[in-house]
């Protein structure tokens, strides 16, 4: 396979540049930089996969232009709401073109989403508190967002924190009357989104429809 990798200069970029050259599967990897022509790049070297890494601004354009390609989309970047997501998905089912969005890449993070969704069933409240780096800019994250959507609670009762002392941190407060659970999780470093990503590109090859959190293909 070759897989682009749409913002292949920042953090996560270059992680998962790192991550992406150790695999067998992969036969070549093309950076794109925010200078580039997406749609030229696409055209001249037509990857099976494009790996969407930018931001919120960029995140939409970018991934209509790379299913309308018929490129395989792996879109890490938040900032996509549910309605956006869903019509995503019924061009590439329709098309039978395999893609993944994925929130976050960590493997914790989509253990505690697999949970807390499960717990959803029998408990009603539930609270959820996200803390990450000063220099985040979305509000709550996009991992936070996905996590609310999925137990059907609004987004504006999110609790976030932004601090030079965190780089990724969830919690997951699920209550009862004569009892809580609470899943905590949190990211010390971006080599904890590297698994995923691995994950993710070797799942995506076999897909033929848009599937939505890293926690769905999990077996």
């Amino acid at each position: 396979m070759k897989i682009a990798i749409i913002g292949a200069k920042g953090r996560m970029g270059v992680l998962a540049t790192q991550a992406l050259a150790g695999l067998r599967e992969i036969q070549g990897i093309i950076p794109v930089h925010s200078n580039d022509d997406l749609d030229q790049v696409l055209e001249s070297n037509k990857p099976d996969i494009a790996l969407e890494l930018t931001s919120h601004l960029s995140v939409e354009r970018n991934a209509w232009c790379i299913i309308k390609h018929g490129v395989k989309p792996l879109i890490g970047a938040s900032g996509l709401t549910k309605e956006q997501i869903e019509e995503m998905r019924r061009y590439c089912d329709e098309r039978r073109l395999g893609g993944l969005i994925a929130p976050n890449f960590s493997l914790g993070v989509a253990y505690m989403t697999k949970l807390t969704a499960m717990m959803s069933r029998h408990f009603k409240d539930i609270s959820i508190v996200e803390f990450h780096h000063a220099q985040k800019k979305d509000k709550p994250s996009g991992t936070a967002s996905y996590t609310a959507h999925l137990v059907g609670i609004s987004p504006d009762t999110i609790a976030s924190i932004r601090s030079p002392g965190f780089l990724a941190k969830q919690q997951v407060y699920i209550n009862a009357e004569h009892e809580r659970l609470c899943i905590d999780h949190e990211s010390f470093s971006r080599e904890s989104f590297a698994p995923g990503i691995q994950l993710s590109v070797s799942a995506l090859s076999k897909l033929s429809h848009m599937v939505v959190g890293l926690e769905n293909i999990l077996e």
